[in-house]
């Protein structure tokens, strides 16, 4: 990285953009060995800006219930316009926000789930291994019975029909 003390720059940015000397900045400043780093911050990020900024007192305001009374009708907010649709019965939740569960309301509990197939229970028939197991036998029955109707043996034809075949004129 290209530094140059005199201007505060450095070609990463970082000390233009902070004003606060970068890694590349503080090492070149410790090799020449003439000030501290601080003394390259900019003015802004010293304790006499902090002390300026700051000097001045903000006193406090009166209450509201001291305030002075004039004769004009105070401020009325604007009237609140219905929304279209069914309105939101409760509020929405953040997602950190857990159930506020109440003894009035009971939750829902269902029976465990039952298989129709096998009977067991924890899965239901389109997740069955058994009847997977089962269709797959069944697959397989159809493909052997097709490939059997497929491969029956044809009759073999008479030797005389082939004689015939060939006495024919072409």
């Amino acid at each position: 990285m290209v530094v140059d003390l005199g201007k505060h720059t450095c070609s990463c940015r970082f000390w233009q953009l902070t004003g606060m000397p970068c890694m590349h900045a503080i090492s070149s400043i410790q090799e020449r060995n003439d000030k501290r780093p601080e003394e390259y911050c900019h003015e802004w990020l010293s304790m006499d800006a902090y002390r300026r900024a700051y000097q001045f007192n903000v006193n406090p305001i009166k209450g509201q219930d001291l305030w002075e009374k004039t004769g004009s009708p105070a401020p009325v907010p604007p009237p609140i316009k219905p929304k279209p649709g069914r309105p939101t019965t409760n509020r929405r939740k953040d997602k950190d926000e857990g159930p506020t569960g109440t003894k009035t309301k009971m939750k829902r509990k269902y029976a465990p789930i039952r298989c129709m197939y096998c009977g067991e229970v924890g899965h239901n028939k389109r997740t069955c291994t058994k009847k997977k197991q089962d269709d797959a036998q069944e697959k397989t029955r159809m493909m052997q019975l097709q490939l059997a109707a497929i491969q029956q043996p044809q009759p073999a034809p008479c030797p005389e029909a082939e004689k015939e075949d060939h006495t024919q004129p072409i």
